[in-house]
């Protein structure tokens, strides 16, 4: 009713004012909308104004049809998630059958297939166990080196975060210095991100780019058909989306990150901006570190993939091979995704780092330390 009287109040202004508005309420109101036709020259427009009841309505039967019907399991375990935790509260509490369903929800989401986000890399991109001597591994030569503090340090990058309610939260319940890197287009960001952010995790933007095969593309996504300026505009909309971002990383991207005069319209944003800029390396002919330099924005490269099998021993050995980089460089980079096995890997290797006399930081301070004057 509230919502009506001020509806009606606004009409009394503009007639007040010697303005004609037509208000015809539809067959089903108040369950339905409010049409509103105001004079455009000698012709009439009309907007529908949704009423606050269908809004609440509108919500209350999303939460059982979302429950019931034929929407995703991820939906469906969002709903039942904030239920159970009193985050949502809707006016009909789904049936215990609906409810009881979720576990069965969760089995779903724990075998769901992780190759749907990443395009396939060759084998020289991706870091395999296969060092004999950490001395073969190539490292960074600097002028003076960088000091990351009195132990070497390790930074996790957490990829593709956001897009997997259940396994984003796997890795969020990690209270411990990660570096989260969500995608741009899954549903209920804000929130996943203030979770993220409470664990002690830096935020990253996963920034969608075209990668060599057209596979797996979102709707979010860079390409090298755009021209400068379309891809400039484009990633601009993203960043503007987001706030508490430290900097960004490439999701996918072998063909942009190739592509040098795009690439410098993502780094003109970067610097204006104050944000940094990770190369995932998803081929070794990127000019992500080229371009970066030429426009004076903060940079690092990936070392080392984590979790290219979802093998809790084959991640383990790659945190491995990470620490014995970071022992050597006095940092490493390493990136996994929020795979079930991955998240199994780091709980054990988390606690594990105190006793080696390393230390997990956010990305942020090797990026810091990496682009400082002297180096």
């Amino acid at each position: 009713m509230l919502v009506v009287c001020g509806l009606f109040s606004i009409c009394l202004t503009f007639l007040l004012r010697q303005q004609v508005y037509r208000i015809n309420l539809h067959d089903d109101f108040p369950t339905g909308q409010i049409e509103i036709s105001y004079p455009t020259g000698e012709e009439f427009s009309s907007i529908e104004v949704e009423t606050q009841w269908l809004r609440a309505q509108r919500d209350e039967d999303y939460v059982h049809q979302a429950l019931q019907l034929e929407e995703p399991v991820e939906i469906k375990y969002i709903l039942a998630d904030e239920i159970e935790q009193e985050t949502a509260f809707p006016n009909k509490i789904p049936d215990t059958s609906l409810m009881q369903s979720l576990p069965q929800a969760k089995q779903m989401e724990a075998e769901e297939d992780y190759s749907r986000y990443e395009e396939e890399l060759p084998h020289n991109i991706i870091e395999e166990v296969r060092h004999p001597k950490v001395s073969k591994i190539e490292i960074k030569v600097f002028s003076k080196p960088p000091y990351f503090g009195p132990e070497p340090v390790i930074a996790i990058v957490i990829d593709d975060m956001g897009d997997n309610y259940k396994r984003t939260k796997d890795i969020t319940s990690l209270q411990a210095p990660l570096t989260a890197s969500f995608l741009t287009y899954p549903a209920r960001l804000e929130q996943q991100i203030a979770a993220s952010l409470k664990s002690g995790h830096e935020i990253m933007l996963h920034v969608p780019m075209q990668p060599k095969s057209n596979i797996n593309l979102s709707k979010d996504i860079l390409t090298v058909e755009m021209s400068p300026a379309e891809v400039r505009t484009n990633f601009e909309k993203m960043l503007n989306r987001f706030s508490q971002v430290k900097g960004i990383n490439n999701h996918m991207g072998s063909r942009l990150t190739e592509d040098e005069k795009r690439m410098a319209e993502i780094m003109k944003v970067l610097k204006a901006k104050g944000l940094f800029f990770l190369d995932s390396k998803t081929t070794p002919h990127s000019v992500g570190d080229k371009v970066a330099r030429k426009y004076d924005v903060a940079y690092a490269s990936r070392n080392v993939f984590l979790d290219n099998k979802n093998d809790v021993s084959y991640i383990l050995k790659q945190l491995a091979h990470t620490e014995n980089i970071a022992r050597k460089n006095g940092y490493a980079v390493a990136i996994g995704h929020p795979k079930s096995q991955t998240y199994e890997a780091l709980k054990r290797w988390l606690p594990t780092l105190e006793g080696k006399h390393l230390k997990l930081v956010h990305l942020s301070h090797i990026v810091s330390a990496l682009n400082s004057p002297a180096n």
